[in-house]
């Protein structure tokens, strides 16, 4: 199957760049590139040292119109697909969108989940060292999803209704995902809110509130995210089970160079830590979890204006004071009290056959 699909790229490739080269149209493939990511990892974890070499992301993204409202996108990672699983298991998005009208839109497909939040909002390309909850939720999910855009084309709002991010079966989900989400695109502020319910068993919600709000004052960029989850069953329903996460990064030689530094909290005092895993409301952050990380880092653009070659490094560490595994579908103490370190330098290359 990999061996398939990596010809059929090629051969698209081949042909959308000649038919690009020989008739300009306003239609058709508007951006075609695939895109990789190499790392060298070097982790210290409980008096242990252990690094190596990495290929981490290999993406393939295809953008573009059919007719003025009709129009599709699709990103597949190449280094997931293996042969035991659903091919659709490495498809992040895949989905086909229809222009209503200039400020309504409705699209079907593989979709991403639409939850709130600057970090959950990147590609995973462009995370180094992240949240518990981002590295354990389901994003990506079928569905569909109906937007309104404003006139000034700064604020879009978007309903969704897909499987639920808590159904592990990707192609037929028996629980579902009720999404409602505001983007808006000010001059020094990008929010992106949204309020969630999460099915996690039949007729039972997780409730997701997750307000990011992304800066920009010159060289100055940055944002920050709150998450909270909950239950109705709670007794308290914020700040129990939330996740917490604050980035600040300072730009040098015109955007070429940036430092930042990076900060999160994962916790979820909701539940006690010792129940069957069916019962547990949030999948992503168990109970007993309590994790803070930081760090800081660099990337680096090596021509001006351009993203097709980046290189990064970072420094991290995480705070362990409790998580949690699943023994005998029953929830069991792991880890306490435990810090970790990881140092990371790494290069991600952009191909682009088509940009427009």
């Amino acid at each position: 199957m990999r061996k398939c699909f990596l010809v059929l790229v090629f051969a698209l490739c081949a042909s959308a760049a000649s038919a690009q080269m020989t008739k300009e149209n306003s239609y058709g493939i508007k951006n075609l590139r695939f895109e990789y990511r190499g790392d060298f990892d070097c982790f210290n974890d409980d008096n242990e040292t252990y690094s190596g070499f990495t290929g981490r992301y290999l993406n393939f993204i295809l953008e573009g119109d059919i007719t003025d409202n009709l129009y599709y996108a699709y990103r597949q990672r190449i280094n997931k697909i293996q042969k035991e699983y659903n091919f659709f298991d490495a498809t992040d998005y895949l989905y086909f969108g229809w222009r209503i009208t200039k400020n309504i839109s409705w699209t079907v497909g593989k979709e991403i989940i639409a939850m709130g939040g600057i970090e959950y909002d990147l590609a995973p390309i462009d995370v180094y060292f992240h949240s518990q909850f981002w590295d354990n939720i389901n994003c990506y999910r079928f569905g569909t999803n109906i937007e309104y855009t404003t006139n000034d084309r700064k604020n879009t709002f978007t309903f969704q209704f897909s499987n639920s991010p808590c159904d592990n079966n990707v192609i037929y989900g028996s629980l579902y995902n009720y999404s409602l989400h505001w983007r808006a695109n000010y001059k020094h502020f990008g929010p992106v809110w949204s309020v969630n319910m999460f099915e996690y068993k039949k007729g039972c919600f997780l409730n997701v509130i997750a307000l990011g709000t992304s800066f920009n004052f010159g060289p100055v960029a940055g944002y920050f995210d709150f998450t909270n989850r909950a239950n109705g069953e709670q007794e308290q329903f914020f700040f129990k089970d939330m996740t917490i996460i604050g980035r600040i990064g300072y730009n040098f030689m015109h955007n070429k160079f940036q430092v930042f530094l990076k900060t999160g909290y994962d916790v979820n005092d909701a539940q006690l830590a010792n129940l069957n895993i069916k019962d547990v409301f949030d999948r992503c952050v168990l109970p007993g979890t309590d994790v803070r990380f930081y760090g800081g880092g660099f990337e680096f653009y090596p021509w001006q204006g351009k993203n097709d070659i980046r290189i990064h490094g970072f420094f991290a560490v995480s705070d362990v004071s409790g998580t949690v595994e699943v023994v005998d579908e029953t929830l069991q103490p792991a880890i306490k009290d435990e810090i970790s370190y990881q140092v990371n330098i790494g290069v991600t290359w952009r191909l682009k056959f088509i940009d427009k």
